[in-house]
């Protein structure tokens, strides 16, 4: 049976990507502190995302989506700081449309962090609450539930990709 195993992820385009690994479920006080570092309510998919499981592991290729333990001291959340410091200095937000005071709480990054998701605090400007950016591109996605969507079938949502 391990030999088939193999043989089938070899041959299986999946089998070249990392399998996600779910966490342990956050507990209502992590969320909160999330909330709290993050200055506003998270949204909803996604609180209810850690409330399932406390982050995952291998999400898009080498990218997780960060938990609450992501948060403490040796974890994940580190990259997505630095993605963000990078983001603001070099100006990619404005770039794209969003306003220079627009809250932005980093998600996920990849491993070279040239790929970041941010959670964005901008709900009197725009309707959506994630920003997809790096490697040349942007793309924005109402829901967490949009963006999960769409990182399984592209096809399956159109986000934008500027604020008008």
């Amino acid at each position: 049976m391990s030999k088939n195993v193999v043989e089938y992820l070899d041959e299986v385009p999946v089998g070249r990507l990392p399998i996600p690994r779910l966490h342990p479920p956050a507990s209502a006080e992590g969320i909160a502190a999330l909330e709290q570092r993050y200055g506003q309510r998270l949204e909803a998919g996604y609180r209810e995302f850690l409330a399932l499981t406390d982050g995952m592991d291998g999400f898009h290729l080498t990218m997780p989506l960060f938990g609450c333990h992501d948060w403490g001291t040796g974890g994940q959340a580190g990259g997505g700081l630095a993605f963000l410091e990078g983001v603001r200095e070099d100006g990619t937000a404005e770039d794209v449309g969003l306003p220079a005071d627009v809250g932005l709480f980093p998600v996920s990054v990849d491993a070279d962090r040239a790929q970041g998701i941010f959670m964005l605090d901008a709900q009197d400007v725009l309707p959506e609450r994630f920003w997809w950016v790096g490697e040349g591109s942007s793309a924005f996605y109402g829901t967490l539930a949009d963006l999960l969507a769409h990182a399984v079938d592209p096809r399956s949502y159109s986000p934008r990709e500027y604020v008008d």
